[in-house]
């Protein structure tokens, strides 16, 4: 599967990137991973078990216990904007919908 030049451009519109400069060499990079991929896909794993970590050893696990206070009330005063009724901190928006 090859991406196209169009494709990759739609890509890094809804990403909000400017690759217009590196655009070819990005293509030529996205497709190679792309080919990658199916060649991976093309390898028969029928019979094959999961293989979950390399190493079969225990991992010792930490107690699930709280170590920390609760300190949402302290944090509620000093929150600029603060929903009480949902309890959210309401932050100013960071992403741009690009239209």
């Amino acid at each position: 599967m090859t991406l196209k030049a169009k494709d990759l451009q739609k890509i890094s519109e809804l990403a909000c990137l400017d690759i217009e400069n590196e655009s070819e060499l990005l293509g030529q990079d996205v497709n190679k991973i792309m080919d990658f991929v199916e060649q991976l896909r093309s390898v028969n794993t029928n019979g094959t078990a999961p293989l979950f970590h390399p190493f079969d050893l225990h991992q010792p696990l930490r107690a699930d216990v709280i170590s920390e206070e609760n300190c949402a009330a302290e944090l509620e005063e000093i929150a600029p904007l603060f929903d009480e009724e949902n309890s959210l901190y309401l932050v100013p928006q960071v992403i741009d919908s690009g239209k």
